[in-house]
């Protein structure tokens, strides 16, 4: 089952940020105050004080960013396992794309369900991917960018991922695939590897 990227439990209103839960997760969207003029705009894109009084303990660690050519190239799904999952903000600056996210904490409600919104340079919102979830996204335009502000550095030995069209998740593209990576296209399946999604389970 597919779910839109909406909730209740909202965070208290701030001046400059609206964080929004995401159904029963931990995720959260967040809109950013958009002050515009006629040189433009600006917005503050991270502040540890409304993150702290919204009740999300995230501290950036490392920031990544990415850059896509073509429509329609996916790229994960990514997370990173215990004792190192990485948490992260992730923003479109560029472009627009349909992010997805899954919850992998065994027991957790919204488990193995995927949860998409689309993010775009446009619309400023981010979304707060908490530890525990697999990220990945799929263009929908050519020329992206997507910056992301990390909460765990990155360790090889605890970096996974699972497939695009892996059975266990059934996630739904809304394009036509242009492009995966070699890599993203040799993660095994979940199930009999990761607890909850199968044989490995008693």
């Amino acid at each position: 089952m597919v779910s839109a990227l909406a909730g209740t439990g909202d965070a208290p209103p701030s001046s400059e940020m609206t964080i929004h839960a995401i159904g029963n997760t931990d995720a959260r969207l967040i809109s950013p105050r958009v002050h515009r003029d006629g040189r433009g705009a600006f917005a503050r894109s991270w502040s540890a004080d409304i993150f702290s009084a919204a009740g999300i303990d995230f501290t950036p660690v490392q920031g990544n960013v990415s850059f896509t050519r073509r429509r329609g190239v996916i790229r994960g799904m990514h997370f990173q396992r215990d004792p190192w999952p990485d948490a992260k903000i992730v923003r479109c600056s560029m472009g627009r794309i349909w992010d997805v996210i899954v919850d992998l904490r065994p027991g957790s409600e919204q488990f193995g369900q995927p949860q998409v919104r689309e993010l775009s340079c446009e619309s400023w919102v981010m979304l707060y991917v908490p530890p525990g979830f697999a990220h990945g996204f799929q263009t929908l335009t050519d020329h992206v960018i997507v910056e992301y502000l990390m909460g765990e550095r990155y360790v090889p030995s605890a970096y996974d991922g699972f497939r695009y069209d892996d059975p266990a998740v059934a996630v739904r593209w809304p394009e036509p695939i242009s492009s995966i990576s070699a890599s993203d296209l040799k993660w095994a399946p979940l199930a009999g590897r990761v607890s909850g999604f199968g044989s490995n389970d008693q």
